[in-house]
């Protein structure tokens, strides 16, 4: 589906009509929420949070019967109880998530998948048209404000370097594909996708277009949008790193390149993690890739080149964004992001420690998006909106991940008791 194709199904929705989904969708186009206060936004998401339970125990029994079973009240609930419910993202896994859906799930949305580097069946997260919809919205906001500013319709041009077929498997790249066709800028993939039996993720069977990449490199529009994994620039800047000078002289005669020139408002966005690539630290991959890839700011002046990072996982519909020297990993306002102690699994309220990331997103309406990806973080003071900013420490070993399905009480164990 397009975006447009998108909204218009999501307009038709009949969830619109129930309050609760009502307010999430007027909140998710407020884009006024991210410039008010830390204290503002935490007591609007503990209404948030209260209200989306009383919404699922109405449209799902299987919801009902857990809060009953937790002894969960929705009119009284608070964040800790997000602890009890979250699940670990190895249960959504094939056709996990398909029980936690709500009874009336409406049709004709996407699924996307993860990305299959760890070896196993990927994570499957259903999203319907409403959702989309919401998705589309939310990110769009967020991106702007951590890029700075508004990104203007129909101006611009966005390379992605990954093949057109993985917009339908992966949600970063649905992320991108659809928040650019909702402000009308043109985006080229700089991939295309090997066909046939080659071994391999589907980011190792990726080749590149050199048409596509090379008219993005050519192009005068500004601002120039670089969209990659981290794998892929510094793929990219370490060919240019390795040329002699005669190569070089040559490339450039015939490209223009290097140095590739980004423009006013030019940024390089990169997500996904490593995609099974051995790389060095990622202050070592901005550090080469400015040398390549140059930008300027609204006025017209030579700049660092800004690298954005997105932490998007599948199991999410909003991703948490920073911008690289100036501002760590930070999430939607309406998301309730939460760091549990290893040892004691219960929630951290100081900054400064190291614990397992949570995610709460009250706006999703298909089912109880709150789950554990399986990542290491520390939080720290902010002055943002949020008045907390995240780093990423490190993904789990299998044997901690193990750890956390033991630990996590709640919705894990009430399954286990069900099902036995």
């Amino acid at each position: 589906m397009s975006s447009s194709e998108i909204f218009k199904r999501a307009s038709e929705s009949r969830l619109l009509k129930d309050p609760y989904v009502e307010k999430v969708w007027r909140l998710i186009g407020d884009t006024g929420l991210f410039k008010k206060s830390p204290d503002f936004l935490e007591s609007l998401r503990r209404d948030l949070l209260r209200e989306s339970l009383d919404f699922f125990k109405r449209h799902s029994g299987y919801y009902s019967q857990l809060f009953e079973r937790l002894d969960i009240d929705p009119k009284s609930a608070d964040f800790p109880d997000l602890a009890k419910l979250a699940i670990p993202s190895d249960m959504l896994r094939g056709d996990g998530q398909k029980q936690f859906l709500i009874d009336d799930v409406e049709q004709g949305g996407e699924f996307f998948t993860s990305s299959g580097t760890t070896g196993k069946e990927p994570v499957k997260i259903y999203r319907s048209p409403l959702d989309l919809a919401i998705m589309i919205k939310a990110n769009t906001y967020l991106f702007e404000h951590v890029y700075g500013g508004k990104l203007e319709e129909g101006k611009g041009i966005a390379l992605f370097l990954a093949a057109p077929e993985l917009r339908h498997k992966l949600s970063f790249v649905a992320f991108v594909q659809l928040t650019l066709e909702y402000k009308d800028i043109e985006l080229l993939y700089g991939m295309d996708m090997v066909q046939g039996e080659t071994s391999g993720t589907q980011w190792q069977k990726l080749v590149p277009n050199r048409e596509r990449i090379l008219k993005f490199m050519k192009s005068k529009a500004e601002p120039k949008l670089l969209f990659t994994a981290p794998a892929g620039i510094y793929l990219l800047s370490q060919n240019f790193e390795k040329m002699n000078i005669l190569k070089r002289i040559v490339y450039k005669l015939v490209t223009g390149t290097p140095p590739i020139e980004l423009g006013r408002g030019g940024v390089i966005v990169t997500g996904g993690g490593s995609k099974g690539y051995t790389l060095p630290p990622y202050d070592d991959i901005v550090s080469l890739s400015r040398k390549y890839f140059l930008a300027k700011d609204s006025s017209g002046q030579e700049i660092p080149t800004p690298f954005m990072d997105v932490l998007g996982m599948t199991e999410t519909l909003t991703a948490l964004i920073d911008r690289h020297g100036s501002l760590n990993k930070i999430p939607h306002p309406l998301s309730q992001v939460f760091l549990l102690d290893p040892r004691t699994y219960g929630v951290i309220e100081e900054d400064g420690k190291e614990g397992i990331l949570g995610i709460f997103n009250p706006f999703v309406t298909s089912w109880l998006e709150t789950f554990y990806p399986g990542d290491l973080m520390s939080s720290m003071p902010s002055t943002s909106y949020y008045g907390r900013e995240f780093k990423y420490i490190r993904r789990f070993t299998v044997e901690e991940g193990w750890d956390l399905q033991r630990a996590c009480g709640g919705t894990m164990e009430e399954m286990m008791t069900r099902k036995g």
